[in-house]
């Protein structure tokens, strides 16, 4: 069957199961956003990828390695097909790689089928797949436009910006759930089609740290780079348009906020959201910094911490790693530090405080991202392997209508709990909202853990 979230009862906590992770090592370079899934299963190249080792369930795919970055294809999709899937892996050398998988929704096998589960699973049939000379730190397909009907067309971030075609011949996956297992399917390989470098030394450029796609301007595509810059490129011309300094230290994240081409957001090292407008480059906006009485870490019992850790954290704040811009509100972002459980929705119309803050999590996050279907929504993904999913509308109290505190801190009555939730078997590194699909077959989320892929319905 596939894996249905559990609701839980509005204004009740879901259940934190703590299960055993991978190390915590911190090596050099990318390490504040190297994946947090156990590394147990991911040694080995795919050559030497032993199946039998382990199967993959219903509603799940095996990699050959870790996987990191995800995303998932918002094209629409015809029939029973649920799009396409773009993974990358995140291993510490200089061998790469990127799959593209084709879903499709099919009926539940009936061996597999539970009591009060879904009727409906996810399967997953890898068509694509390429090498990557680095660790590939966000990938994302082309957004959808209006010019054409369908997109081959990928970018991915690592030593540097690469665009990558998918072949109009590639095999169309076959329904037969025999071929399911990856092994057994076709594979055409990745077109490289560009490596956009702004540096005079290629071969020493810094590495990047993330991307970010113009939903409402495709040729633009945005990076960040441990080099405390960013820099908006224009695809058809293959050429940088403009590289600013954006942070006093590494930059890990940046977004343009929805349905403009010109404001951006970032976040990094130095633990601070910052916004710029293209338009107006000379100067900048601080969102979000944090201050002494901001509980940047893993939550203590009782949300306090001490006032040493309260001055270690105004002087040498926590990175921020993530950032996800709402699609429905164009004001409102989600945030979280370092190994921090704690998700911060902040207001740009409202700089150097958080509106809300979310806790739930019992281990540090990796991800999180709103729903495109429901305002409101967003689903989170952390060390704990949960997957969370929160509701920030329908709650006693409205976001907009909270007083709110100075120097940074959340309204006191701003508490939200999770209205969902799901157990992963492996930590979650990373997850992605299915793109629209029939009415029957459900809301879906696909999430990432370890070497595995799951298709999560919601309900």
């Amino acid at each position: 069957m596939d894996s249905p979230l559990n609701n839980a009862a509005m204004g009740s906590a879901v259940p934190n199961v703590l299960r055993p992770g991978g190390s915590r090592s911190t090596p050099l370079g990318l390490a504040d956003i190297r994946p947090r899934a156990d590394s147990s299963l991911s040694d080995g190249m795919p050559s030497n990828y032993e199946s039998s080792n382990a199967q993959p369930g219903t509603s799940n795919y095996l990699a050959p390695w870790a996987v990191y970055a995800f995303d998932w294809c918002k094209w629409p999709s015809q029939g029973s097909g649920a799009g396409k899937i773009a993974l990358g892996s995140y291993l510490e050398d200089g061998h790469n790689f990127i799959q593209i998988l084709d879903t499709q929704i099919a009926p539940t096998p009936a061996d597999a089928f539970a009591s009060g589960g879904s009727k409906y699973t996810m399967e997953f049939t890898k068509i694509a797949e390429a090498t990557h000379s680095y660790p590939v730190t966000r990938l994302l397909w082309e957004p959808p436009s209006s010019q054409k009907q369908s997109t081959d067309l990928l970018a991915t971030s690592g030593d540097h910006l690469r665009l990558w075609s998918l072949p109009a011949d590639t095999p169309a996956p076959s329904n037969n759930s025999i071929t399911r297992n990856a092994r057994d399917a076709p594979t055409t390989k990745l077109t490289p089609l560009a490596l956009l470098s702004n540096s005079k030394t290629p071969d020493h450029t810094a590495p990047l740290t993330s991307l970010d796609w113009n939903t409402v301007s495709p040729s633009l595509i945005i990076t960040s780079s441990i080099d405390t810059t960013c820099t908006i490129w224009d695809i058809p011309s293959l050429t940088a348009k403009t590289q600013l300094i954006a942070h006093d230290k590494e930059v890990y994240d940046v977004r343009f906020c929805a349905n403009s081409v010109d404001v951006f957001v970032s976040c990094g090292q130095d633990g601070s959201v910052r916004m710029f407008d293209l338009r107006s480059l000379e100067h900048s906006t601080i969102i979000y910094e944090p201050t002494g009485k901001d509980d940047n870490r893993l939550d203590t019992p009782g949300g306090r911490i001490s006032p040493t850790l309260a001055q270690q954290t105004m002087s040498h704040p926590p990175p921020l790693l993530r950032l996800a811009t709402s699609p429905h509100d164009t004001h409102l972002l989600a945030t979280f530090a370092q190994d921090s459980n704690v998700i911060r929705i902040l207001d740009v119309r409202q700089p150097g405080q958080a509106l809300l803050e979310l806790r739930g999590h019992g281990g540090a996050l990796n991800c999180v991202d709103w729903s495109p279907h429901r305002r409101g929504t967003l689903a989170s993904g952390a060390d704990d392997c949960e997957v969370l999913i929160w509701d920030l509308l329908n709650a006693n109290s409205s976001p907009s209508s909270q007083a709110q505190p100075p120097n940074g801190g959340a309204a006191a009555d701003s508490a939200r709990s999770p209205v969902a939730g799901w157990q992963c078997d492996y930590e979650v590194g990373n997850l992605g909202w299915v793109p629209h699909l029939n009415n029957e077959y459900g809301e879906w989320l696909g999430v990432s853990g370890g070497r595995g892929v799951w298709g999560v319905r919601l309900g």
